[in-house]
């Protein structure tokens, strides 16, 4: 396949790929309400500690309080993790969010400023404050970096909200293209090198047809692929081609093949 574009083709093909995938996210969204599903999450307690306050919650008799993403929760009955001298007691009596991430448990690492976080990691840190919420009791928020001394949001929490919501768009977005283009089965051995192939069950994905193995890139002009099993009579092959090549040591129509293959993304 040709993939010398010109810049308005290219142009043309990203935006028309973009647009289907926004699309997609929009009709999966339709029927749902963004932010209550996010504020699911949030503690309900409107109970708003002071930075002082919190300070306090170091010890078994006052109890043991963490605090993350301005949320407080009491770990007291962890305290076996929690209490003092145990491996996460530095998190008691404070905001150290971005600890949860980084695994620095310095005055650096220490802090609730995740601004230098991805989006993705991001993500795992509120997978944290749902492990919180499942777990323990929530006593209230913080007043700082995340909730105001009335125990409104922040322009930080909105933001942190927002991330949030891209990055479940983008989950939806790669499950989507994952049903639609099924990863292959991949196999190096030494003496053959790498073999791809398509099946009924490959990548996980359960379905009615094999498919041939084609490179599939995450943009037009991108040099990031994945082989994708792809049903060459299909719509989302015709609508999305301009994402796909094939391997040039793979005859068209198979639905195996050993290739060269550099920097196959999984």
């Amino acid at each position: 396949m040709n993939l010398l574009y010109t810049n308005y083709e290219i142009n043309d093909i990203k935006f028309n790929f973009v647009d289907k995938w926004l699309n997609i996210i929009k009709n999966i969204y339709s029927n749902l309400n963004r932010n209550s599903n996010l504020e699911s999450n949030v503690c309900t307690n409107q109970k708003v500690f002071t930075s002082n306050e919190l300070k306090k919650y170091t010890n078994l008799k006052d109890g043991l309080y963490i605090s993350i993403l301005g949320q407080v929760f009491d770990v007291t009955k962890g305290a076996k993790h929690y209490g003092p001298g145990a491996n996460y007691h530095v998190f008691t009596g404070r905001d150290a969010s971005l600890a949860f991430i980084t695994g620095e448990f310095d005055d650096k690492g220490l802090t609730d400023d995740i601004s230098s976080l991805s989006i993705e990691e991001v993500k795992a840190l509120n997978q944290w404050v749902q492990f919180y919420n499942e777990n323990y009791i929530c006593k209230g928020k913080l007043n700082g970096r995340y909730y105001n001394e009335d125990g409104a949001p922040t322009k930080e929490s909105h933001d942190v909200q927002k991330m949030l919501i891209h990055a479940k768009e983008k989950q939806f977005q790669d499950e989507h293209t994952k049903k639609m283009f099924p990863p292959c089965n991949v196999e190096w051995k030494p003496d053959s090198g790498t073999v791809v192939w398509c099946s009924k069950r490959s990548g996980g994905i359960e379905r009615d047809w094999i498919g041939v193995p084609r490179m599939l890139f995450e943009s037009p002009n991108s040099k990031q692929y994945r082989c994708a099993c792809v049903k060459l009579d299909s719509k989302e092959y015709k609508e999305t081609k301009g994402m796909l090549k094939e391997y040039s040591q793979c005859p068209k129509t198979a639905i195996k093949c050993a290739v060269k293959i550099e920097n196959l993304s999984s």
